[in-house]
């Protein structure tokens, strides 16, 4: 019986219920209750008690029923959380909809009023995979092509396997190409991805000797940012340089190593 209720007080929390409107409702399914039996029976503080209650009767599960005894609280039918789902639908809708509307603003805004200037140098530092993961999201604004110095996959990276190819099929919409370089860490090159359109239509990659450069840490260069990924020994610590003439003088470095460098695919 405790372990039922425990799954139906976890559902509740998951519907939208927290866990003290929960015990109250849980307890008003039983019989009906002052505010302070209320308080009694699930030891929530009887001022809160009021508060949630009020919450309760709002969302349409709980009533108020004033007899003899006085006012009592009484328990709505469950079905009524269907009308919490719905109206939570329609206020989501309804965010949508003021998304679409207000989001070509503020990106013509964006575009034109707040995005850097050229000779400016941002500096912007990440820690963890979820830097990584809004690193690896702020690729995906690439316009044409992006030059990687590469030492390792989205994987490697952020531990996921299914968060990595999700990553290269977000890719695939955006349409931008790749170009990575690589060291070559056994006699034939790794297949990392099952995205046959990513690696036949996207991505190109080619190798150079460890001796000429050496790849410890991972270099992504992508309109005017340089995005350096370093994962190793335990650490997940990520910074993004944004200027262009910096990115500019990367992308000539890059192409000088893509033309000595061979191609094993």
């Amino acid at each position: 019986m405790l372990n039922n209720k425990n799954r139906i007080m976890l559902s509740l929390h998951r519907l939208g219920l927290t866990v003290d409107e929960s015990k109250i409702y849980l307890a008003l399914i039983e019989s009906p209750m002052s505010h302070l039996e209320i308080a009694r029976k699930t030891a929530v503080n009887r001022t809160k008690v009021y508060r949630l209650a009020d919450s309760l009767i709002k969302k349409g599960l709980v009533a108020e029923n004033q007899d003899d005894h006085g006012r009592q609280l009484i328990a709505n039918d469950p079905s009524n959380l269907e009308i919490t789902i719905k109206t939570d639908e329609e206020k989501l809708d309804q965010k949508k909809s003021i998304l679409k509307q207000t989001l070509p603003l503020l990106e013509s805004l964006f575009n034109n009023g707040q995005r850097f200037q050229e000779d400016e140098f941002i500096v912007n530092t990440y820690e963890g995979v979820d830097g990584f993961k809004q690193m690896l999201w702020n690729e995906l604004k690439t316009k044409d092509e992006i030059l990687i110095f590469g030492s390792g996959t989205i994987e490697d990276l952020v531990g996921s396997r299914r968060w990595g190819e999700k990553h290269r099929e977000q890719t695939v919409e955006a349409g931008y190409k790749i170009r990575e370089l690589l060291n070559l860490a056994g006699e034939s090159p790794n297949n990392f991805t099952q995205n046959k359109i990513f690696m036949s239509k996207l991505y190109e990659r080619r190798y150079v000797d460890t001796e000429k450069l050496p790849l410890g840490h991972q270099l992504s260069l992508y309109n005017s940012t340089a995005a350096l990924y370093n994962w190793r020994n335990g650490q997940k610590v990520g910074t993004e340089i944004i200027n262009k003439s910096f990115v500019d003088m990367q992308r000539t470095i890059f192409e000088a190593y893509w033309l000595q460098a061979k191609i094993l695919d």
